[in-house]
């Protein structure tokens, strides 16, 4: 049986080991990984704090190429340079049935319920995998899953000439704020700041017609209702491991709306990328190899400032190899 790399979670242990190359089932493509991106729920799980399944092959932001197809498959080829939804719709709800797969509440996830993309070949329903428009980078298409997450704010009640704060210190309040100003958001504020805090005083009350909440914390949250206007709206977009207190009172106060978002489309997301390269190429960092796990694990838990990313055949790949499969990194690799 043919063996790969990967990084591995079993148990309390993480480590490069080598396992079983999968096979692709009915209705799966095989793909061999091309570039990984490295997200704090990864460490997360890793670290224990996020449940999954054990053993587990960890990572769910990726593109590459397809290597294998079930014979079932229809509609891709060997060597289509794909991105992947990392979300496995189960295709039976109504968010289904509307065709809001991306949003499926009983989805499963590569990484976390089922093997991940920390490795050099991961299989995956054909369903979850887009064609890469010929443009993008490898490292660009294993963005487009961060990217779909912010603009799932684009589904809040929310359109310019709006003012909005995006808060949060971290890489995916400033994709955030990218993603709103390229639709027409102008007049918007980013505060950077790590706590609730840091923001008193500073800004005054009732000032926003909505703000974006990367980090939801409970301090964060009541601030966020101070500075929103009477009517307004708080957009939470981060998954916190732990529930989340909240000032009800203050909140019903001003009739604020509470809102949640998950996800836009992945094919938007795709579409942005294209149109908007330049806009995110200062968010993307390094591409490792998966060897130097432990470094850039720990590099991802003290800052979210750039993505990382692995790629699981680094050693093997070459230049010529590299331009082959239509450049591997872009600008700032």
């Amino acid at each position: 049986m043919a063996e790969m790399r990967a990084i591995l979670k079993q148990g309390t242990s993480v480590r490069v080991k080598r396992v079983p190359v999968p096979e692709p089932e009915a209705g799966e493509v095989l793909i061999r990984v091309a570039v990984a991106g490295v997200c704090r729920s990864d460490v997360n799980a890793a670290l224990g704090l996020l449940p999954c399944a054990d053993p587990l092959v960890l990572g769910h932001e990726f593109s590459g190429v397809i290597a294998g197809l079930a014979p079932d498959v229809r509609g891709f080829a060997v060597e289509d340079r794909v991105s992947v939804m990392p979300l496995i719709p189960c295709m039976q709800c109504d968010r289904c049935a509307d065709g809001e797969t991306e949003c499926c509440p009983y989805h499963e996830c590569l990484g976390f319920r089922r093997p991940g993309a920390f490795a050099e070949f991961v299989t995956v329903p054909a369903r979850v995998v887009h064609r890469m428009p010929g443009a993008l980078t490898f490292r660009e298409g294993a963005y487009a899953e961060p990217v779909c997450s912010s603009l799932g704010v684009l589904k809040a009640e929310i359109k310019p000439p709006d003012r909005g704060l995006v808060h949060g210190a971290d890489r995916t309040a400033r994709l955030t704020e990218r993603v709103l100003r390229s639709y027409g958001f102008t007049s918007l504020d980013v505060r950077g700041t790590r706590t609730g805090e840091d923001l008193a005083g500073r800004i005054p009350p009732d000032t926003y017609d909505f703000v974006v909440v990367s980090e939801p914390r409970g301090e964060i949250l009541d601030e966020m209702i101070r500075v929103v206007r009477p009517g307004g709206r708080i957009i939470v977009r981060g998954r916190p491991l732990e529930p989340v207190p909240i000032d009800l009172d203050a909140a019903l106060r001003k009739e604020v709306t509470l809102e949640s978002v998950s996800y836009g489309t992945f094919a938007e997301s795709l579409g942005f990328l294209s149109q908007e390269t330049g806009t995110i190429s200062d968010l993307l960092g390094s591409v490792r190899p998966l060897e130097d796990f432990e470094d850039v694990f720990s590099a991802e838990s003290e800052s979210q400032r750039l993505k990382s990313f692995f790629c699981p055949n680094f050693a093997a790949i070459g230049t010529d190899e590299i331009e082959a499969w239509g450049r591997l990194m872009g600008p700032g690799g």
